[in-house]
């Protein structure tokens, strides 16, 4: 489990699998993850390598110590600070966990009805249509469905969605400024189908973002469609309580 030849140092590895894990809920929602000992002992290392570890996912919010108990599970779920436009792959990125990314489909196909007028005209009649699931070891922790249009599209390659964020791509291979967007959050329940992909039960609640994209100048680059089960994201806003 433990590679003792990789460059990557003992304690970082022992982080990154116990971070897979919670984000999997092995331990449940504020589940022990083990004694220090006993986490020396699961990994093959030293209490001052687990103690690295712990050190790092404390640090991250990610798990408590209890002095004479254990470590327990401190949050499970993806955190948003909405201070900027991002996703699964940004956010995993930033406590060091990598997603897989894989696409589900993708095609050009008439823009659907439902997006509002401003959004459906600067689209244009057709767009490319882009389904991919974001997953850790397996588990599929969040569904996409993105909406491109077709002058961008045409360009992509399957490869390209699953190695990139669409706004790395605007970025490095278009290069297209980055503007602004604008995010709308609401609560639904799940369909056949996104039940089946995110291996919940039909009806059960999800969390879904909406999100239009504009580069610099204006121009709309992006439509989004994220889906989540309710219990593996969170939004936190800081706001200023002065009038």
């Amino acid at each position: 489990m433990i590679d003792t030849q990789s460059p990557v140092p003992m304690h970082e590895q022992v982080s990154t699998i116990l971070k897979n894990e919670i984000l999997k809920r092995k331990y449940g929602e504020r589940g022990c993850i083990g004694t220090h000992a006993q986490l020396a002992e699961r990994f093959g290392v030293s209490l001052i390598t687990i103690r690295r570890a712990i050190q790092t996912l404390e640090d991250e919010n990610i798990v408590v110590v209890r002095q004479g108990k254990g470590t327990f599970v401190q949050s499970t779920v993806l955190q948003d600070e909405l201070t900027a436009l991002t996703g699964v792959s940004n956010i995993l990125s930033q406590v060091n966990v990598k997603a897989d990314v894989r696409v589900k489909d993708m095609r050009f196909a008439k823009t659907p009805d439902h997006f509002n007028a401003k959004v459906r005209r600067a689209m244009g009649r057709e767009c490319l249509h882009i389904e991919r699931i974001h997953f850790i070891d397996d588990v599929a922790i969040g569904f996409a469905r993105l909406y491109i249009p077709c002058h961008y599209g045409q360009k992509l390659t399957r490869e390209d969605i699953e190695t990139s964020t669409i706004y790395q791509l605007y970025e490095r291979k278009f290069n297209v400024p980055l503007g602004r967007g604008i995010q709308y959050i609401s609560a639904g329940k799940a369909s056949p189908e996104l039940a089946s992909i995110l291996k919940v039960e039909v009806s059960s609640p999800v969390l879904k973002i909406e999100r239009e994209s504009y580069s610099a100048q204006g121009e709309i680059i992006e439509y989004m469609e994220l889906f989540y089960e309710y219990t593996q994201y969170t939004f936190k806003v800081e706001l200023d309580l002065k009038s």
